[in-house]
């Protein structure tokens, strides 16, 4: 046997889990890109994640994090506050060589310029075939990415998945940061002429442009779209292209210089998404669905990698390379399970509302809101997946007054009505809850795409 582990990608996800293996076993990373560095994302990671995935050494990587939120809307939502939460803004070109370091330090193999071809799984080994040779391992663990071609070769299709679908660059700015601040996150903004009509969704075209205040004279900018479907990168960098040098409201930017391209997809999935492995191969990163969308999926890797390789080193150590050992080495709390499935609602809801009604999710927070003082804090635990299980009850209960369920179930795609129904159903307040099981129990048994209940109706 040539390794006890062979690891298809170089990436954030496939390096960490790496430099945890390598500690005990043979480890072999393969990649196709030519520098260890090289790196078309760029990260903001919350301190909660390295906390609780205990990896503080990434944050010698990190600089300047977020001071401020903003949102800025055509349609007038204007929010802003200063941030409550601990984030680091994450040097990509630093963490991946320090977790490559630490592999070489440990023994293991790391070939770039490496294209893995095919994999074959024999009874106790897997054959794995690159453009620099064929090594067998025990375990082979994908984390190639998106657009994994070992995902493609078992046939293990994305279902259900929306796509953050991202394109910007790290910009510098030669006359100076104007009103703009060191620690600036502006977390949503939209502009009229995006779209032909201003009530379009994102699942139909509309860009939302975000950006970070890295230091006094750099940004990260890019614009994202949400969508069932990837967004082809030239489409994505027509648009930002426009939005940066053409929007009046993006003055700041006018003479900015483009220093580093910054693209990628990012898979949002569910509550099994992660649950995905086949004998003797398992999926990580993009390609295991590790997604979050704070930072995306580096904020998942930073939270699970010590966790995920501890449990994968016992199963190694123990002989297990089941498909059915290996699909619960992922191990979700019963907390982190209510966030993921409220996650993927707003996911779903954000793609899906109209304009308006985005500016009227965004004033939802607003500091004195309709969620209170405790609005802004709301919001950065909701998109960190921090969550209480009283945060859940108390914005579950603002929101379903807030929009009246009649506006969220025509909002959302008839497929994700149980998803709404089977979080609002455990915390909305007891006059609704009769008629939320009634609703539910007909979508399950009759299957009916509309219902009348109680002078709603639902279609």
């Amino acid at each position: 046997m040539d390794y006890d582990v062979i690891i298809a990608g170089a990436g954030p996800a496939g390096l960490s889990v790496g430099s945890e293996l390598s500690k005990e076993l043979k480890v072999l990373v393969i990649d196709k890109k030519e520098k260890i560095s090289d790196c078309h994302r760029s990260w903001l990671v919350p301190d909660l994640c390295v906390q609780g995935g205990n990896a503080q050494e990434i944050t010698q990587c990190a600089h300047n994090g977020v001071t401020h939120f903003l949102t800025k809307t055509f349609g007038g939502a204007c929010v802003k506050w200063d941030a409550l939460l601990k984030y680091y803004f994450i040097d990509e070109h630093k963490v991946l060589p320090m977790w490559g370091d630490i592999l070489e330090s440990n023994g293991a193999k790391i070939l770039l310029g490496c294209l893995y071809q095919d994999s074959e799984v024999e009874q106790d080994k897997v054959i794995v075939s690159t453009s620099e040779g064929t090594f067998t391992t025990r375990l082979l663990i994908d984390a190639s990415g998106y657009n994994s071609p070992i995902r493609k070769k078992y046939n293990i299709m994305e279902k259900g998945y929306y796509w953050w679908s991202v394109y910007g660059a790290i910009v510098e700015f030669p006359d100076g940061l104007n009103d703009m601040e060191v620690g600036d996150y502006m977390l949503w903004q939209t502009f009229k002429d995006t779209n032909a009509h201003v009530d379009t969704s994102m699942a139909h075209g509309r860009p939302v442009l975000e950006y970070e205040i890295l230091d006094d004279k750099t940004a990260f900018v890019f614009i994202f779209y949400l969508r069932k479907n990837q967004v082809e990168k030239d489409m994505m960098h027509e648009e930002f292209d426009h939005v940066l040098r053409h929007e009046k409201s993006m003055k700041n930017y006018e003479n900015c210089t483009i220093k580093e391209w910054k693209f990628g997809w990012y898979p949002m999935g569910g509550m099994n998404s992660q649950k995905v492995a086949e004998d003797r191969v398992t999926f990580i990163g993009d390609a295991g669905c590790w997604t979050a969308p704070c930072g995306w999926g580096f904020s998942f890797v930073v939270d699970n990698y010590k966790k995920y390789a501890a449990n994968l080193l016992a199963s190694i150590n123990n002989e297990q390379f089941d498909k059915c050992h290996l699909v619960n080495l992922i191990q979700l709390s019963v907390r982190t399970k209510s966030q993921v499935l409220i996650d993927q609602i707003t996911t779903h809801f954000l793609a899906n509302a109209s304009a308006p009604m985005l500016d009227k999710f965004i004033n939802l927070f607003e500091p004195g809101g309709p969620l209170g003082d405790k609005g802004p804090l709301l919001c950065e635990k909701l998109f960190t997946l921090t969550l209480s299980d009283d945060d859940v009850k108390f914005m579950l209960k603002v929101a379903v007054k807030y929009f009246d369920l009649r506006e969220l179930m025509h909002i959302m795609p008839h497929e994700d009505y149980f998803l709404l129904l089977e979080e609002v159903k455990e915390y909305v307040e007891a006059e609704v809850l009769d008629g939320l099981h009634e609703l539910l129990s007909i979508f399950k048994h009759k299957k009916i795409r509309s219902v009348h209940i109680n002078g709603f109706d639902f279609s």
